[in-house]
């Protein structure tokens, strides 16, 4: 589930590329502290991250396998850290449930595959935070200090969020639960700040010696606070939108959770005391949810840490209806876990129209949704017979989604990978470019970063045409690589441009490239100025008469 393959498709995610040419960057100039993309500072993130991908880097090598790595070890840490706190808070079914649900959870698939820090930076905060719990629940007040050390460890990945999410968690816990109340504040909260800010602290205090206030504009203003509160970029998506993710995401454990809110829900009416494992995840999931969705920018994996709790929350509704089928505070998990079968065939049912008539896989990728279809009707036969209870641990449903995914590794990324030619066009420049030459790129958007990091130079990022033809008209060489539609409209103002190289492929980085009824491919081109290009073909034309016939 997370390594298989790790390292066979080229990297198309902007945030990936970035990353990995910013390690890659790191490596070249010895400078492990700071980061720096395409030879500038670069104030996205702390250090950490970069500082083990380097490491895995200088072992695999500095390319895809080397650079997502890391991620899917820490996908891994954090599997083993919520099978342990569901072993140590409920159950070992509990907590292997839970670990499988999160093992075959898209975003488990998805992170361990991208050379981004969300999977590391989860891993660190939850495993902190899963320590602090189990101090807090089992009286093992020793366990609190490695969490605390984890949390400093997820402020170096990430920054101060991690400290934001803490506390608000916290708080929430802490207003809704007397007896979450009374365990919370009994641990040594203090000193856990004191623990974080003296292993957090430092880096960011050397940051700002060493940058100045570059530093707090790039990092404090712009990547945190403007990002989170500002309308820095268009159409984002509506509130909404993190529930969309997490109901798609959950599939087809979506009914349990919602069922087990419900009973949650019911409980706390009618009984006015919450069990406090279910407040404290819930607590966990408002606090990641919440923030996000406050935010003025999203993107789809910014709610990753909240998987861990609400796998753990499903596994423990599944363990609860498994003992206790006819429970009526049961009643709301037991609707959920009767919909899992019946969303399994759904899922294939709706899966196998799409490989037949929408996607363009080779036909036997259709033998995928028909499996997934058919552990789904297993499901529900065995749910819906008399007194039918459902499996200890929920292998068939979790296999179903395991092969989906061995689906997508085997038809579905080689199809993508075909469509991906920005890696290429970078290559070729990389064999053909000279050591005074120029690099640029105009307009590519997304693929600026892939570029920049195939093309392994120093790649000046044009936006304007003003700005490109100021380039052009430099002194020295250029390559440029930008669309043939760019290039064409460039031509028309009379630019004395020459392609040099062509390819076409997809330049939306989705699924949609592979649909049968798609738009024409795009075209990407790598233009230089006319007269180094005529100069190029006249020295080749006289090197092919130079040579003679027994050569």
């Amino acid at each position: 589930m997370l390594f298989w393959q790790l390292g066979t498709p080229s990297f198309w995610d902007p945030d990936e590329a970035h990353y990995a040419q910013t390690t890659r960057e790191m490596i070249a100039t010895g400078d492990w502290l700071a980061p720096h993309y395409n030879q500038e500072p670069f104030f996205d993130k702390p250090m950490l991250f970069h500082q083990l991908q380097g490491a895995a880097m200088l072992v695999l090598g500095q390319g895809e396998l080397g650079a997502r790595v890391v991620p899917a070890l820490a996908a891994l840490m954090l599997v083993c850290i919520t099978i342990w706190l569901g072993a140590v808070l409920v159950s070992l079914d509990v907590g292997l449930v839970a670990g499988l649900l999160l093992t075959v959870s898209p975003g488990i698939f998805a992170l361990a595959r991208y050379a981004i820090l969300d999977t590391l930076f989860t891993a660190f905060l939850f495993g902190g935070v899963a320590l602090v719990a189990a101090a807090a629940f089992r009286d093992r007040p020793s366990l609190q200090y490695p969490g605390y050390v984890l949390v400093a460890l997820s402020v170096l990945t990430k920054g101060p969020l991690a400290l934001v999410l803490c506390g608000l968690a916290a708080g929430f816990a802490i207003a809704a639960s007397r007896d979450v109340r009374r365990r919370l504040l009994g641990l040594r909260w203090l000193l856990g700040l004191v623990i974080v800010i003296a292993v957090a602290a430092p880096w960011f205090v050397y940051m700002y010696l060493r940058f100045g206030e570059a530093f707090v504009t790039g990092y404090v203003l712009d990547e945190n606070l403007r990002l989170f509160a500002s309308s820095r970029f268009g159409q984002q998506p509506p509130i909404w939108f993190y529930f969309e993710i997490l109901a798609v995401g959950l599939l087809p454990w979506t009914g349990i959770l919602i069922g087990r809110l419900v009973d949650d829900v019911r409980a706390v009416v009618r009984r006015s005391t919450p069990d406090s494992l279910e407040v404290l995840l819930w607590s966990w999931t408002a606090a990641v949810v919440g923030l996000f969705t406050l935010s003025t920018f999203k993107l789809d994996h910014y709610v990753f840490p909240a998987a861990p709790a609400l796998c753990l929350l499903c596994a423990r509704a599944w363990a609860d209806v498994g003992q206790q089928p006819a429970a009526p505070e049961n009643a709301g998990a037991r609707v959920g876990v009767h919909l899992v079968g019946p969303l399994l065939v759904a899922i294939g049912v709706g899966g196998g129209y799409f490989v037949i008539a929408r996607l363009e896989l080779p036909p036997l990728a259709v033998a995928v949704p028909a499996v997934v279809a058919i552990c789904g009707a297993v499901i529900t036969a065995r749910l819906n017979v008399r007194g039918g209870r459902p499996w200890r641990i929920p292998f068939i449903a979790a296999g179903a989604l395991a092969v989906t995914y061995i689906g997508i590794l085997l038809f579905v990324m080689p199809a993508l990978e075909r469509r991906k030619v920005v890696p290429d066009v970078a290559r070729w420049v990389a064999t053909h470019v000279e050591v005074d030459d120029r690099v640029a790129s105009y307009r590519l958007n997304r693929w600026n970063t892939v570029f920049r990091f195939y093309v392994d130079r120093h790649t000046t990022l044009l936006e304007a045409p003003q700005e490109a033809e100021a380039f052009f008209n430099g002194e020295a060489p250029f390559y440029c690589a930008m669309l043939q539609a760019e290039y064409e409209a460039f031509v028309a103002r009379g630019v004395p441009l020459k392609v040099v190289y062509a390819r076409e492929g997809m330049w939306a980085t989705s699924g949609r490239a592979l649909w049968r009824a798609q738009a024409p491919p795009t075209r990407f081109v790598i233009v230089t100025s006319a007269s180094r290009a005529l100069s190029s073909e006249m020295e080749r034309d006289a090197g092919h008469d130079s040579v003679r016939p027994e050569q």
